[in-house]
């Protein structure tokens, strides 16, 4: 027998847990210790892809050979939870992964899943992942014994998923949670996801991408076909909250004091966004992407943020002329912000500024450190060495600059290009800071 086999079995199930998942469920097949290794493995993680991703399997999910491939797939998922449960060994972790066909096929199975997850809750269950892929409007029910998961510390939903409202009716016992991902999953009522997220009082990190809102339908619609997106979302009392990433809901209000990181996409809310934290005074990152009129936003809440250091503003919509102040900035960036002419920075500490765009406003700092760097990606089509220059006249005060990096993309020549920017660089910029050209075509 080789040694690693004789090892402790914490030792070897440490090893299979630093492998690829697919790596090391292969492990099972190299002798009889390994085997029992592996069956007694914490971690059950089953990707659809690993069953039914092959060359030689049918297109069809009502050939006798896809379906006896998903029977296998249920057995393997099955079997390793089953010996786990009945032997009282924990299950750290359930992973699944059901992507198009075998997601939708699966669903109308559903009692396979719910037997998983009851399996797992008792086995005292700590990380739980499920990608469920929506296929012809069909939702997976979350059932409602997970909320007797009193062990969990991470839970992931991801696609095809439905928590009904009847969840409203349970008191949930995510007493551990620590993190909760959410993305395209579908709630029966506004109040279910406020409820869930409200239950978990030492959540530590929010993702809620994109989550969906079902409407009562017409008789014989599936549930979920006429879906909106989540408007609105309100938390409460959530102390050890600390990162926050929302997508797609129009109004949110989180009332939790200890936010450090905020991430903000309005890409599909058709009015202005409604965004209040009730307590800002420990938020030290934020980025709104895809946001209406983000100035008004931030002429009114950047007084309330006294120690952010990280600021990103990406395809907002600001007013031509814009204040952006800060006592502890230090990183500034930019990016495709439309109707932008002037842009006034009173921020002492900051270290860099990043703008990317095709427009060439004015940027002008009012108090700011020795140690300042600017990057620049600017688009440019016509006549760069004009606009090159009017883009570098543009920053003021220009002595103050230790760096200045320009990344210019240009449909032109590198050759003839990069011997005009020679020019720019050696005739065009005064005071003694350092420029760096970079070309993209």
């Amino acid at each position: 027998m080789d040694r690693i086999s004789v090892l402790p079995k914490t030792i070897l199930h440490d090893i299979l847990g630093r492998l690829p998942d697919k790596d090391a469920a292969k492990t099972s097949v190299l002798s009889k210790s390994w085997s029992e290794t592996w069956f007694s493995f914490p971690v059950v993680a089953a990707w659809s892809k690993d069953f039914f991703n092959l060359p030689e399997l049918p297109l069809s999910p009502e050939d006798p050979l896809w379906l006896s491939k998903l029977d296998i797939f249920i057995e393997y998922v099955s079997k390793r939870l089953r010996r786990l449960h009945d032997q009282g060994l924990a299950v750290k972790e359930l992973k699944l992964c059901m992507e198009d066909t075998c997601a939708s096929m699966l669903v109308s199975q559903s009692h396979h899943i719910d037997k998983w997850i009851q399996m797992a809750s008792e086995s005292g269950v700590e990380v739980l992942q499920l990608y469920l892929t929506r296929s012809n409007d069909k939702f997976y029910n979350l059932p409602l014994c997970l909320a007797e998961a009193k062990s969990l510390t991470k839970l992931v939903l991801n696609g095809g998923i439905r928590l009904d409202p009847a969840f409203l009716n349970h008191s949930l016992k995510f007493f551990s949670v620590r993190t909760l991902f959410f993305c395209g999953i579908l709630v029966g009522d506004e109040r279910v996801m406020e409820h869930f997220i409200s239950h978990c009082p030492l959540v530590e990190n929010l993702t809620l991408i994109l989550c969906l809102l079902y409407k009562p339908s017409s008789v014989g619609d599936p549930p979920g076909s006429r879906a909106d997106y989540v408007k609105s979302l309100s938390l409460h009392g959530l102390q050890k909250l600390k990162q926050v990433e929302v997508q797609g809901i129009g109004e949110v209000y989180i009332d939790a004091q200890n936010i450090e990181k905020l991430f903000y996409n309005g890409a599909i809310v058709d009015t202005s966004f409604k965004l209040n934290l009730g307590s800002y005074k420990n938020l030290r990152w934020l980025s709104l992407w895809f946001v209406k009129r983000a100035d008004m936003w931030l002429l009114e809440q950047l007084p309330k943020i006294p120690f952010l250091e990280s600021l990103i503003l990406n395809h907002c919509s600001l007013c031509e002329r814009t204040n952006i102040s800060g006592p502890q900035l230090k990183f500034l960036k930019l990016t495709n912000c439309p109707n932008l002419k002037e842009i006034n920075i009173d921020a002492p500490n900051l270290l860099s500024c990043e703008y990317s765009g095709k427009d060439e406003p004015v940027i002008s700092f009012r108090e700011i450190s020795n140690q300042l760097e600017v990057n620049a990606h600017i688009l440019m089509t016509r006549q760069p060495v004009d606009r090159l220059r009017q883009f570098i006249q543009n920053i003021e005060p220009q002595e103050v600059l230790t760096s200045l990096s320009l990344f210019i993309f240009h449909p032109y020549s590198a050759n003839s290009v990069f011997s005009r920017f020679e020019l720019v660089a050696f005739k065009l910029l005064p005071g003694n800071y350092f420029i760096q050209l970079g070309l993209q075509f």
